[in-house]
């Protein structure tokens, strides 16, 4: 697996090949930071769900100011800190986790984009209380953006504070964007 675009386009990066994990495809990730390229650039983020972290990994190589990685799993937690001293990569963080939980420690501290990668069996409920929590909480500046990416059969909760501005399918994979308008 290789960092698809931005600064450090091409360089390899470690991940886990494991049935239970599943690496964003490749013309996922592109077809996000397509969409986000110039408006990335010094912003805040959080990788929900991260993985391996190449989401999080590719919105660094894209000029992303800070990214905050959340990951539950030991193992993956291992390979994000691989994969960012192998890039040598600068102003990001990672907290073992669940997302649900985690999230509430970054009350009132406005990013700029959280982008989430649940697996695709993740309960939708306990996604729509992830996503509440985003908006009550005052995590997601005003007009900053939300991107999940899902099962495409499934839909995304949006609560009251988000709009949808995008929706997009990639074989089984869907992306959803949400906006914070208030």
């Amino acid at each position: 697996m290789r960092v698809i675009s931005g600064l450090y386009k091409g360089r390899k990066l470690k991940f886990i090949k494991d049935k239970d994990i599943r690496p964003t495809k490749d013309i996922v990730r592109e077809a996000i930071f397509d969409t986000l390229r110039a408006w990335i650039v010094n912003k805040k983020v959080i990788d929900l769900f991260a993985g391996c972290g190449i989401l999080g990994i590719e919105a660094l190589s894209h000029g992303a100011k800070k990214v905050i990685f959340i990951e539950k799993e030991k193992k993956c937690i291992e390979i994000i800190k691989e994969n960012i001293e192998n890039l040598k990569l600068k102003n990001c963080e990672i907290i073992k986790g669940d997302c649900e939980y985690e999230i509430e420690k970054f009350e009132n501290e406005k990013y700029d984009l959280i982008i989430g990668d649940p697996p695709y069996d993740f309960p939708v409920s306990k996604l729509e209380r992830i996503i509440e929590k985003i908006v009550k909480l005052n995590i997601l500046k005003k007009n900053g953006i939300l991107v999940i990416e899902h099962e495409f059969k499934k839909e995304v909760p949006v609560v009251e504070g988000l709009e949808v501005i995008k929706k997009k399918k990639y074989g089984k994979t869907g992306l959803t964007y949400l906006r914070r308008i208030k």
